[in-house]
């Protein structure tokens, strides 16, 4: 149990990045769209929906307009950027793993 305390958080963030990519996605396909369709589209709530559009939005994914949530032109950099930086995260957690089995072994 003290175990899955030490990384509850760090899968909790996975979780919330997995839905917001999962948003986006929808927002690519069926721009523009509203919050509603998102919602039933994915199967999550609508205030999970605003959570990730509100944070796509503030980080420049994404842009609102009367009709709905659509993708920025420039998005491909950010997506460019968040791949750098998960791999940048993935090479933390190689060397995190590595320095607990060096623990028992």
């Amino acid at each position: 149990m003290v175990l899955a305390m030490l990384t509850k958080r760090l899968y909790e963030e996975v979780d919330l990045l997995s839905r917001h990519l999962r948003v986006l996605k929808v927002v690519m396909e069926y721009q523009p769209i509203g919050i509603i369709r998102i919602s039933k589209l994915l199967g999550i709530e609508a205030h999970e929906v605003r959570n990730s559009l509100s944070t796509l939005e503030s980080n420049g994914f994404i842009v609102a307009t009367p009709s709905g949530a659509m993708i920025k032109e420039d998005i491909k950099d950010k997506v460019l950027q968040v791949a750098q930086s998960l791999k940048e995260i993935r090479n933390s957690i190689d060397i995190l793993r590595k320095e607990y089995l060096e623990l028992v072994m």
